[in-house]
């Protein structure tokens, strides 16, 4: 297991306060190049230690296969993929990566339960305000939702507090005079 730095653990610390205060869909903010994914990936790690189903939902292939390289490197933990014609539903693996445009479908949406995942991590979290990532989390209400990002701030100025009920952990670089 990879070791955490210092405001990684406190942020992992953070996320988990929140969830067990009750509040259900939080935010993690860390600049690019401070370890998202392996804040999220020991999250996770968390979680299937508990038993937990995980979901992470992003929108590109790339994040996805970056989320599944970096969990088994960094965790050993394994994932099945829910995109196009990988399907995960028969798997015994505790964790999928899923293709937001794979999943938003009704079809293959209904073919899980709306109680299957526990959790649900969201790479890339400034997307989610979006039509196609509300229909799946609203799909999945009662999951809690971890959403991670560098750019808090869209660019059409919606306002992530609208989905998000908290910010657990917000990092910002020093700044160099």
């Amino acid at each position: 297991m990879m070791q955490l730095r210092p405001y990684q653990e406190q942020s992992k610390q953070a996320i988990f306060d929140q969830w067990r205060s009750g509040i259900k869909k939080t935010l993690l903010v860390l600049p690019t190049g401070c370890g998202k994914t392996i804040v999220f990936s020991s999250v996770i790690n968390d979680c299937v230690s508990e038993g937990k189903r995980v979901l992470v939902l992003a929108h590109r292939s790339e994040l996805l296969n970056q989320a599944a390289d970096k969990l088994q490197k960094s965790t050993g933990l394994k994932c099945a993929t829910e995109k196009a014609e990988h399907r995960s539903i028969n798997s015994w693996f505790r964790v999928v990566v899923g293709s937001v445009q794979t999943l938003q479908r009704e079809s293959r949406l209904h073919e899980f339960p709306p109680d299957h995942f526990d959790t649900i991590i969201i790479d890339e979290a400034h997307h989610c305000l979006s039509e196609s990532y509300q229909r799946i989390l609203n799909y999945f209400e009662d999951a809690d939702v971890l959403g991670v990002t560098a750019t808090p701030d869209r660019g059409d100025m919606k306002n992530l507090g609208q989905f998000f009920e908290s910010l657990a952990y917000e990092y910002t670089l020093p700044k160099s005079d």
